[in-house]
């Protein structure tokens, strides 16, 4: 028997082929008119009665809040995108906003094409982080007309880098860029030939240069009109005269920021005495706020001579070398007394701030003297040993000597009988240069600034003998006294109430003064003159021990102390073990899956998924 399945009309089959379509062209008029309801629906919500003028503005803040804590090559800087993802009229305004997009990501050709398209004639901001497209940086470059930041930083030696800035500036000098207000460039130290900013420079908003391995002319008109001008690294060739530099500084009036690292005019090696120029000659600049000089140290203070301020408070960082030290500094003293009085008055003028704290570290082997007008700044716990030369709003002044050993004395107590003490509230020292007898006097003075509160010391074990000579009272009620006699003159640091000894080492020996039983004798002479520590903080310090810390207990109300007693504690067994070397693998090759760009979805379909 044979079965067959009836035959199927051609008409019928067309007919359920045009039912299908139908139904289909039905689903898809509900589905625009879910979204046209979701879209009225979101319109009633009060995030919906944000005038969109008010909201691009809210995107324009969040994006360059998250620029600034991603660097420009990381695309996580590009995570503000997902504001266009909430709701069709979000991303509307996000699509109409050119400011939003101004900020071209130079990681990705992609992005960038996309950026230079949507930003439309918003001024542009290009930076670059450790990677980078070339030719994304070449095509956000032809806009010229429309720069406003451009920070082409290549630390290393990057040919390609260097070509694309010489045609940048070589654009520039014939081409106007009117809305130029912040330009920095850095090239590597062997690259020639070097970079120059021309004499003629059509920026005329320009109020930011900063250039690091690049030459310039000082007749330059790029040096017209700066608010801020940081100069790193010139050649010899280029380096100025001091008429050439007072001439150029004359031409920024609204300065506030002067950096000069090895761009100052230079002086004879056999210089006796510097130049005495009319005051007349000097320039004013009457809202500088930071003045940071690196050169030798009769240059610094030839330069000094030169620059007045009227402003309240002048941040300063002075560092300088010699050839010379002892005749050097005696001649630059006088003139790095007057400058620190600039940034520091007394009591009696209620215009400028005294200092509250200071530091003293020994970084690659300088002396290095911080001041601020903050107690306890929170930078300087954080890290005590910073390298970082750049003021924060907590530091006013910086001073870094690359001179011999035998000088520091000399330099230290000078800076000592200038820099007014009696307002220091908090010390950090953290140095390993070798100390002499009377250390702490020379620094302090002899009464130990007579409002130290707060001191942290990390230094060599003769720091801590030193330290612990001063601090012994007058009357030595329970402490060996020093070479048998008493201790005279002021009690030192009288205020003294929290003391934080970090990486230091105590010593057991009789021929040592800086025992522990020593250092509680001490604290107890402290007591009996009622001058005792409320804190005492003991972090990674050997040769003191449990038993030690219990009596120090019965002194000091509130002792701290990580239980460190010595190197031997520190298991180095729990390093480079098979696993971890395996996970540091993993962590890199991790590393390397991260380098590709992510597509945060440019959102080109004009609606939300």
């Amino acid at each position: 028997m044979t079965l067959s399945c009836p035959a199927v009309p051609i008409d019928s089959s067309e007919l359920t082929s045009k039912a299908q379509t139908e139904i289909d062209d039905e689903l898809v008029a509900l589905e625009e008119r879910m979204r046209a309801l979701r879209t009225r629906r979101n319109s009633l919500s009060l995030v919906s009665s944000i005038p969109p003028e008010l909201l691009s503005t809210i995107f324009v803040h969040h994006a360059q809040q998250t620029q600034l804590l991603h660097n420009p090559d990381n695309p996580d800087i590009l995570s503000w995108i997902i504001v266009g993802h909430i709701c069709h009229h979000w991303r509307e305004v996000a699509l109409g906003t050119p400011e939003l997009w101004a900020t071209p990501f130079l990681n990705s050709s992609q992005a960038t094409d996309e950026m230079l398209t949507r930003s439309k004639m918003a001024p542009l901001i290009l930076r670059i982080g450790l990677r980078y497209r070339m030719d994304s940086i070449q095509k956000a470059l032809m806009h010229t007309e429309r720069l406003q930041v451009v920070s082409l930083l290549f630390s290393h030696s990057d040919a390609a880098g260097s070509h694309c800035i010489m045609e940048f500036i070589n654009k520039l000098s014939s081409c106007s860029a009117p809305k130029l207000q912040s330009l920095a460039l850095e090239v590597g130290d062997k690259q020639t030939p070097r970079i120059t900013i021309p004499i003629s420079f059509p920026a005329p908003n320009l109020r930011n240069l900063q250039i690091k391995h690049c030459d310039l002319s000082w007749a330059s008109s790029a040096l017209t009109g700066l608010t801020t001008l940081d100069i790193k690294k010139l050649s010899s060739e280029c380096l100025p005269t001091l008429a050439e530099l007072i001439s150029a500084l004359r031409r920024m009036p609204a300065l506030h920021t002067l950096a000069l690292e090895d761009a100052l005019p230079t002086l004879s090696p056999n210089t006796a005495s510097l130049p005495r120029a009319p005051r007349a000659m000097n320039v004013q600049l009457f809202h500088l706020k930071q003045l940071r000089l690196t050169a030798k140290i009769l240059e610094v203070a030839n330069v000094l001579t030169c620059i007045e301020s009227t402003t309240p408070e002048v941040r300063l960082v002075c560092r300088a070398s010699s050839e010379n030290p002892g005749q050097e500094w005696d001649l630059s003293l006088p003139i790095i007394s007057r400058a620190l009085q600039s940034c520091f008055k007394g009591a009696r003028d209620k215009s400028r701030q005294v200092p509250r704290s200071m530091q003293l570290s020994s970084p690659s082997g300088c002396i290095r003297l911080r001041y601020s007008t903050v107690t306890k700044p929170s930078s300087w716990a954080r890290e005590m040993s910073c390298l970082d030369l750049v003021l924060s709003a907590e530091c006013s002044v910086i001073l870094d000597f690359d001179f011999p050993v035998e000088t520091r004395r000399t330099i230290l107590s000078d800076l000592r009988r200038i820099v007014p003490l009696g307002s220091i509230e908090a010390m950090y020292f953290d140095f390993f240069f070798p100390c002499w007898d009377g250390f702490w006097a020379d620094i302090l003075g002899r009464g130990g600034a007579r409002n130290l509160a707060y001191m942290q010391l990390r230094a060599p074990e003769q720091a801590l003998e030193e330290l612990l000579k001063s601090l012994r009272s007058r009357k030595h009620s329970v402490s060996r006294s020093v070479d048998g006699r008493s201790q005279q003159g002021p009690f030192f640091s009288p205020a003294l109430s929290h003391l934080v000894l970090h990486d230091l080492e105590f010593n057991s020996s009789i021929f040592s003064w800086a025992r522990p039983s020593d250092f509680l004798d001490v604290l107890i002479d402290r007591v009996n003159e009622g001058r005792g520590l409320d804190h005492l903080e003991i972090i990674s310090t050997s040769g003191i021990f449990a038993r030690d810390v219990q009596l120090l207990r019965e002194v000091v109300a509130d002792v701290s102390w990580d239980e460190y007693e010595s190197d031997d504690d520190f298991d180095l067994g729990q390093y480079n073990t098979e696993d971890e070397e395996d996970e540091d693998e993993d962590e890199d090759e991790e590393e390397e899956e991260e380098e590709d760009f992510y597509d945060y979805d440019f959102y080109s379909d004009g609606y939300s998924p």
